[in-house]
Parts: C-alpha cells; sequence; structure tokens
C-alpha cells in the first residue's frame, strides 16, 4: 500500500506527531508537510521522506505571521495536486491538511479533534483578544468554515482518538467517525523510583492550562513543604515551538514559576526522549490540567511508568483514568492540590495506583492494535475506489 501523510506542522513532540509518525514508519509512508523542524520534532522523522515548504520569509502583513501561516496551510492544502500514480490512499492529520481532499481522493482522515480554535474553544480565545485582534480572528474563522464544509463531506473515512473527539466530530462538522485509540509503546517506559517531585509533561501552548496545575502546587506546598527528602518540587516539560504566541506564553508561566520561592518549580523545553522517560520514571506522579483535552497520551504515559496521573476532570482523560483506581480526576486547583496531598502522605498508594495503571496500557494501548485497523479499514477504501472508477471507466 503506497501511502501519503498530510499534516502542516512537524515542529514539536506531541501526540499529534507521535501518530503520525508511527504510521509513517509503518507503511514506509511519504509526509507532504507545510513547516518541518526535524531538531524540535521526534527523531525517527529523520529516516523518512518528509516533502516540506519551509516558510522562512516574515510576514509584512498587518494582521501578523500567524493568520499568514493559516491562510498559507490551506492554500497549500486546498490546491495541491498530488501524482495520482505515487499513492494509493492518503492520510490527513492536523487541520487544514483534510483540504487535500478538494483535488485529491481517497482520503482518510485521522481527525485528532476538530479545529478548536474554530469551534469548542472559539470563544475562550476571543475573550483574550483586543478588539482589532477580535474582528481578525472572527473573519480568518469564517473563511475557515467556508472552506471546511466545502471539503469535510468528501472524505471517505474519518478515524479519531475518543469519545470526546468523536461527539465534537458530530457536533461541528456533522460526521460519522470511528474511534482509533493511539497506542503506547510501553516497553520503552520503567519505574525506577517514587523521587519527590510532581512531573506535568505537555507542550508549551495555551490550552494545556499550566496555570491551574501551578497554583495547585503552590496550595500544595502551603500544607506539604517538605517531605523525608526536602522541599517538594514540579517539573513542567515539553515541546516549545518558535511561534510567537507560545513564546509569549511560556515567558508568562516561566514568570509565574519565578514568584513561588525556593526554585521549586523546574521547566525543560523540547528535552530528549530519554530524558523524558527519565523524569517518567523517576517522578511520584503525573499532572495533566489541559482545556477539554482531544484524547491526551500524557495519561496513558503516566501508567506505563507506573506512575498515577491526577488529570482535569474533562475530556480525554475522563476516557483513559479510572479514578481511584490508576489516577484521579479533579474539578479544580484545590481538588489537585488535595489529592497530591494524599499520595505524598501514602507512598504505598500511590505505587499500587502505578501497577494498576501499568496493567491497563499492555492490556488496551497497543500500536499494534491501531496499525492492524488502520491498515484493514485503508485497504477497504482504496479497493472500493478503485472499484467506483473501474465502473467509471466502463460507462
Amino acid at each position: 500500500m503506497k501511502l501519503i501523510i498530510a499534516t502542516p506542522f512537524l515542529e514539536t513532540c506531541g501526540g499529534m506527531e507521535r501518530v503520525v509518525l508511527k504510521i509513517a514508519e509503518h507503511f514506509d509512508a511519504r509526509i507532504e508537510c507545510l513547516n518541518y523542524n526535524p531538531e524540535n520534532t521526534f527523531e525517527g522523522f529523520k529516516n523518512l521522506e518528509v516533502n516540506s515548504k519551509r516558510q522562512n520569509s516574515k510576514s509584512k502583513l498587518p494582521f501578523g505571521k500567524r493568520l499568514f501561516g493559516a491562510i498559507d496551510a490551506g492554500n497549500y492544502f486546498y490546491n495541491l495536486k498530488l501524482n495520482p500514480t505515487d499513492y494509493d490512499i492518503i492520510n490527513a492529520h492536523q487541520t487544514p491538511s483534510e483540504w487535500i481532499r478538494n483535488k485529491n481522493s481517497p482520503v482518510i482522515w485521522y481527525n485528532h479533534s476538530p479545529n478548536r480554535e474554530a469551534f469548542d474553544l472559539y470563544e475562550w480565545r476571543m475573550k483574550r483578544r483586543n478588539i482589532l485582534s477580535k474582528v481578525m480572528f472572527w473573519a480568518s474563522i469564517k473563511a475557515y468554515k467556508y472552506f471546511e464544509f466545502r471539503t469535510v463531506p468528501k472524505i471517505e473515512y474519518v478515524f479519531t482518538n475518543s469519545k470526546n473527539s468523536q461527539a465534537r466530530i458530530k457536533k461541528y462538522l456533522h460526521l460519522e467517525s470511528e474511534i482509533l485509540y493511539p497506542g503506547v509503546e510501553f516497553e520503552k517506559f520503567s519505574c525506577k523510583s517514587f523521587d519527590q517531585f510532581f512531573f506535568y509533561p505537555a507542550r508549551i501552548v495555551p490550552e494545556k492550562d499550566l496555570e491551574f496545575a501551578i497554583e495547585a502546587f503552590k496550595k500544595f506546598l502551603s500544607a506539604h513543604p517538605k517531605g523525608k527528602d526536602g522541599r517538594w518540587k514540579l517539573i513542567i516539560c515539553g515541546s516549545l515551538s518558535k511561534r510567537p504566541e507560545h513564546i509569549a506564553y511560556f515567558n508568562k508561566v516561566r514568570a509565574m514559576c519565578q514568584q513561588i520561592a525556593g526554585g521549586s518549580i523546574i521547566i525543560e523545553t523540547n528535552v530528549s526522549e530519554e530524558r523524558l522517560h527519565e523524569l517518567y520514571a523517576c517522578c511520584y506522579a503525573v499532572l495533566y490540567t489541559p482545556v477539554n483535552e482531544d484524547y491526551g497520551l500524557i495519561p496513558a504515559e503516566a501508567s506505563s511508568s507506573s506512575k498515577p496521573c491526577i488529570a482535569r476532570n474533562e475530556g480525554g482523560p475522563k476516557e483513559t483514568i479510572i479514578d481511584g483506581v490508576d489516577g484521579f480526576l479533579v474539578n479544580s486547583p484545590d481538588e489537585l492540590s488535595e489529592r497530591m496531598q494524599l499520595l505524598a502522605k501514602d507512598p504505598e498508594r500511590a505505587v499500587a495506583m502505578g501497577k494498576s495503571g501499568r496493567k491497563k496500557v499492555e492490556k488496551n494501548f497497543t500500536w499494534d492494535v491501531f496499525l492492524s485497523r488502520f491498515d484493514k479499514k485503508a485497504k477497504e477504501i482504496i479497493e472500493t475506489h478503485s472499484n467506483k472508477n473501474t465502473s467509471a471507466i466502463k460507462k
């Protein structure tokens, strides 16, 4: 099967990039990508064919680089015409790569979530903008939706990563989809110790709401400042892209952390996979507080490391954490702080919850299951498409 993968960005180490990498490696796929930063994303992409169109020139338009980049990405995929002999099927990922269906078929779309800025996070984003920015944002979303609704009904099949994303796809795009949970390479994760630090691994972007975890940790320190090995710490670790809005958010979070005495919060960016696995292996527990996360691999990776995960009680984590068994689901920073205190006072419970999580991922979250189902459905679509073309030729 000749597969081409379409995605606008490969410039961080996130869940989407991990899924793209696993599919590309399995099928030896070519990747059509607008922005590719090999130094900031997973090493494995360097062994694959990535056809990238870098944006080296700076936007001189009054509405800024980010909006210009979105327009460029939409134009690129909407008008891209591939050679039909180069592929049997196309697999689209992050929006607006699905617009590749405008001039190419068949397409199987792994929809990690409908565009959150255009749909479920629209009001949340709008509140954080000034008047001029609101007008620009409104106009850009109107244009985006026009092309989105012209294109997505043509797509042959849609996979998604969770019940949460499936509900959004139905609500906002009026499409049916099949849930196909991403796998976890649990054999790469281990548990070495339960050191005195909590760990929050996530991309450094506003929707991960690092402030939620920082506020909870601040409350935790007030009630439980020291353990047997000294002062507790929080380590935040994640990919940071060079986009201006992400740098601004990083600076905001860093300033918050610096206000907490004793250097109790440490931020590490763009670390190696070895360092990431080491932090998982040695942390006491994992925190995860994004805003209505689509799916989120973090709870499954925490369980792979035999560590409990305390996550915000919304979105994907509700599907991957069994509350009170292998982690906790919380509704506020106060609740998060209380669960952190509970685990800090009961190391045996932390160990037991971690073991329960490890058993769960070994049973339910494997890449073999993911790739086998993807392969089967892709071949069905290719066969159906081929039969339609044969019938059309005969007519």
